[in-house]
C-alpha cells in the first residue's frame, strides 16, 4: 500500500494527475485498505460471525477499486497524450515550415542585392590586373532604336547565359541595348565576336535577338518599348533573371534557368512563366490567365487573373487575389510539395469563396466567416478540407481556391 501511495505521490509532482485526483484515489485505496482488514477479521473469528461469506468472494473475484482507477487513469492518459504528442507536433511542423520559408527569402535577398552585384563587378576588378586581363574578356554594348507598325507586336527575345528585361515607357519609339561579354583578344576581335553571337532582326511588327553564346561568354538584354502596343512575347534565356514590366497589354511566355523572373505592372490576356532554381514574382498584374511553374523556388503574386495556375516544388506559394475591371469568377489552382501555401483574400472575396484544400501531416488553417462544410476530415497523414461561405452563390464577384500539399501547412485568411 506504501508502494501505491508513492506511485500516486510521483504522479502529483510530475504533473500527470492533479491534487483532487490524487485524493480520490487515496481515498479509494483506504477504503480498499479497511475492507481487506474486515475480511481478515471475519476469517479469524471464525464462521459464525456476521461477515457476508457471498460479498467477501464477490469483492475477491472483482478487480480493486485502486486497480479500476489505475486502468481509468492510464488508459484516459494514453488518449491525452496523444492529443497533446498531435498538437505539439503540429506546432513544430508550423515552425520548421515558418523558418524555412523566411530562411529561403532571406538567403534569395542576399544573392540579390549583394551577392550578385559583387560578382557582376569582378570581371572589371579582375581585368585590372595585367596577367590576367586577358583571359577576363571585354564587354561590348550595342544600341538600336526603331518604331513598330500598327498592330500586334511580337517580341523574340533569346539570351544565353545573361538576363533579360523588356520594359514600357511613354516614349513612341523603341531603344534596345545588348550588353555582350567575349572573352580574350583585343578590342577589335571583341566586337567581331559581339556581332557573331548576338543577331538582331527588326521589322515592323518583330523584334528578334538571338544569341550564339559560347561557354564563358554572354548576351544581356535590356529593352524599352512603347507602353500602350499590344505584345506577343517570347523571352528565353539560362542563367540569368527575367523583368516585365509595364506593359498595358501582353500575352506570351518567359522561360529562364537558375534565375529570377521578376513581373510587375503588366495587364493583358494569357501569360506562361517557367523557372527551375529561382522564385518567380508578380506584382500589381490584371490578366485572364497566369500559368506559373518553377521548382526550388517561391512563388508570389498580387493582383488579378482570372485564372491563376502556380506551382513549385521546395518553395512556398503566396497569393493576394485582387478584384478584376469586370465581375466574375476567379480561380486559383496551387500546388506544392514540400513548403506551405498562403493566400489572403480581400473583404469582397473572403466573404465569397469556394474552397478545395489538401495536405499531408501539417495543418489546415481557415479564418474565414460563415463557413459551410462539405468534407472536413483528417487522419494521420491526410487532411482535407471543402467548404464554402454562405455568399459565394449568389456574389458578383468570386473565387475558387484549390490548394494541395504533402510536407506545408495552408493558410486561407483575410487580408
Amino acid at each position: 500500500m506504501n508502494e501505491e501511495r508513492f506511485l500516486i505521490l510521483k504522479m502529483v509532482e510530475e504533473g500527470k494527475i492533479t491534487a483532487e485526483e490524487a485524493a480520490a484515489l487515496l481515498d479509494a485505496l483506504e477504503r480498499e485498505s479497511e475492507m481487506d482488514k474486515t475480511a481478515e477479521l471475519g476469517e479469524e473469528e471464525g464462521q459464525d460471525k456476521d461477515f457476508p461469506r457471498a460479498e467477501e468472494k464477490e469483492a475477491k473475484d472483482k478487480r480493486s477499486a485502486w486497480e479500476r482507477l489505475r486502468d481509468a487513469f492510464e488508459q484516459r492518459e494514453d488518449e491525452e497524450l496523444e492529443l497533446v504528442l498531435e498538437e505539439e507536433a503540429r506546432r513544430f511542423a508550423k515552425n520548421v515550415e515558418a523558418a524555412a520559408v523566411k530562411l529561403s527569402r532571406m538567403i534569395e535577398e542576399r544573392i540579390e542585392k549583394e551577392v550578385k552585384p559583387a560578382l557582376a563587378n569582378l570581371p572589371s576588378l579582375l581585368a585590372r590586373i595585367p596577367v590576367i586581363g586577358e583571359y577576363v574578356g571585354e564587354l561590348v554594348t550595342e544600341e538600336r532604336q526603331g518604331t513598330f507598325l500598327p498592330g500586334t507586336v511580337r517580341l523574340d527575345l533569346s539570351a544565353a547565359d545573361g538576363s533579360i528585361e523588356v520594359r514600357g515607357w511613354p516614349q513612341e519609339y523603341y531603344h534596345l541595348v545588348l550588353r555582350v561579354k567575349v572573352w580574350g583578344g583585343n578590342k577589335e576581335a571583341a566586337r567581331e565576336r559581339a556581332a557573331e553571337i548576338a543577331e538582331v532582326e527588326e521589322s515592323g511588327s518583330c523584334l528578334r535577338v538571338i544569341s550564339r553564346a559560347g561557354a564563358n561568354e554572354a548576351v544581356h538584354i535590356k529593352l524599352s518599348v512603347p507602353e500602350n502596343r499590344l505584345y506577343d512575347l517570347s523571352v528565353s534565356t539560362s542563367n540569368g533573371q527575367v523583368k516585365i514590366a509595364s506593359l498595358k497589354d501582353a500575352m506570351g511566355s518567359v522561360v529562364t534557368s537558375n534565375g529570377r523572373v521578376a513581373i510587375k505592372d503588366l495587364k493583358g490576356t494569357r501569360l506562361a512563366a517557367r523557372t527551375s532554381n529561382g522564385a518567380i514574382e508578380c506584382d500589381n498584374i490584371n490578366l485572364q490567365e497566369l500559368i506559373l511553374t518553377t521548382s526550388d523556388g517561391p512563388i508570389t503574386v498580387d493582383g488579378f487573373a482570372q485564372r491563376l495556375e502556380a506551382r513549385t516544388s521546395n518553395g512556398s506559394i503566396e497569393v493576394i487575389p485582387r478584384l478584376g475591371r469586370v465581375f466574375g469568377e476567379q480561380s486559383l489552382d496551387l500546388h506544392t510539395s514540400k513548403s506551405g501555401i498562403r493566400v489572403k483574400l480581400p473583404p469582397a472575396l473572403a466573404s465569397a469563396c469556394w474552397l478545395d484544400l489538401s495536405g499531408g501531416f501539417n495543418s489546415i488553417d481557415v479564418d474565414l466567416d460563415d463557413l459551410l462544410y462539405h468534407i472536413r476530415e483528417e487522419s494521420v497523414g491526410s487532411k482535407r478540407i471543402q467548404a464554402e461561405t454562405k455568399g459565394y452563390a449568389t456574389a458578383d464577384a468570386r473565387i475558387r481556391v484549390v490548394a494541395r500539399s504533402m510536407h506545408g501547412g495552408i493558410n486561407v485568411e483575410k487580408a
